[in-house]
């Protein structure tokens, strides 16, 4: 019996369900998360789904098991040196849609990292806006020591990585542990595997007490200075009069002037648990 190799889930942060996270769980253990064909067809179509819930605060991307992701199927990159020029291409285009699915996602994204993430799923964790790392993590940019590029993947290491260390890293394909990983900038917050749980909440509990439209108006804004170029006080003056004129924007200056908490905010609860969601169930 098969099942899914992505799962979705969510848990509520209050009553009714009025305020959540989802949880994204690569769920292939098996194969360490393998990045296969039926995980990067399924993935777009949750993140697309996860977009339309109005309460949905967060996503969380993690994996099932010991690892996060061991990059691509072994068996997948078999097949692919098959493949012709065209073919390829039409392969690493699932691969683009999946990227971009993560990266484009409206709402605030947390990688939770146990394990060894190679490759792609590198490239995944950068796609993310805040990446919790377990202190036994180890990741690996190792195409190069295959003979290929990681192509598909650069523009999103490009944002999370320093300069020096992603040329260091993607060069010579050397693992990188938790703390090296968190000084080359991939990884923000790196915790004992007991403490994930708490790192995890913490995180959360920062992502909560923001607007969740400024939220969404953040990450718009960053991609779009990065990709322009020249000037940009017309945009900017335009994003920030956008903001304090919105509902959400007049509703926390309201709020701070009156010396109270947001309508958003809520407070994330002190027993919030993720990890025993990642643990492998054996058939």
């Amino acid at each position: 019996m098969t099942h899914a190799p992505v799962t979705w889930t969510t848990l509520n942060l209050a009553p009714a369900g009025k305020s959540k996270i989802g949880i994204l769980l690569l769920d292939r253990p098996e194969t360490a998360n393998a990045f296969s064909g039926a995980m990067l067809e399924a993935i777009p179509g949750i993140i697309s789904e996860a977009a339309k819930d109005p309460d949905l605060r967060c996503m969380v991307i993690a994996g099932r098991g010991k690892h996060f992701s061991a990059g691509a199927d072994l068996a997948w990159m078999q097949e692919s040196a098959k493949l012709s020029h065209q073919e390829n291409l039409h392969d690493a285009a699932k691969l683009t849609t999946m990227f971009e699915a993560v990266a484009n996602f409206p709402r605030p994204t947390v990688a939770l990292v146990r394990g060894a993430a190679y490759g792609g799923a590198v490239g995944l964790i950068a796609c993310c806006d805040i990446v919790i790392a377990s202190d036994n993590s180890k990741f690996c940019l190792s195409e190069a020591r295959l003979g290929l590029i990681p192509a598909v993947i650069m523009p999103y290491l490009a944002r999370r990585f320093t300069p020096g260390a992603l040329r260091r890293a993607a060069i010579t394909s050397r693992v990188l542990d938790a703390n090296e990983a968190r000084i080359a900038g991939l990884v923000d917050v790196v915790a004992e595997g007991s403490q994930l749980d708490e790192a995890i909440r913490n995180e959360l509990s920062l992502v909560v007490q923001a607007g969740p439209q400024a939220q969404c108006a953040v990450k718009a804004l960053l991609d779009q200075v990065r990709e322009k170029s020249g000037r940009q006080g017309d945009y900017t003056a335009q994003a920030i009069a956008s903001a304090r004129t919105g509902s959400e924007g007049q509703a926390g200056l309201k709020a701070f002037f009156a010396k109270s908490a947001s309508p958003w905010v809520v407070t994330v609860p002190g027993d919030l648990k993720i990890s025993h969601l990642l643990e492998r169930v054996e058939s």
